[in-house]
């Protein structure tokens, strides 16, 4: 996965069966890239099979673009997205963390 992403259970403030991804804005790495890795993973399959789309949901080049590091390069603060992508609900911070919620733990 790109972004140097980690995986990890959820924090004990949120359901443990959200899938956590962080994305690290340092990276060569764009974050859109590092959801779909994200968005893949949970779901279990390739990014590569065409499966897991973010453009049925949102425009990626406008994620990148909203979370982008600023132009003096300091990271933006606060802040976040929420989306839906076959059933799984998506919140991106502009920390980096990706939580992917699956539809059947919802």
């Amino acid at each position: 996965m790109h972004g140097n992403p980690t995986h990890s259970p959820a924090s004990q403030s949120r359901s443990p069966s959200v899938y956590r991804a962080t994305h690290d804005p340092d990276s060569s790495a764009r974050l859109s890239t590092t959801v779909s890795h994200a968005l893949a993973d949970c779901m279990g399959t390739d990014v590569t099979d065409g499966y897991v789309s973010l453009y049925d949901a949102i425009d990626p080049e406008a994620l990148d673009r909203l979370f982008r590091p600023r132009h003096d390069g300091r990271q933006r603060s606060g802040g976040s997205l929420d989306f839906t992508v076959r059933d799984h609900y998506v919140t991106v911070s502009s920390d980096g963390e990706i939580l992917i919620e699956p539809p059947a733990r919802r």
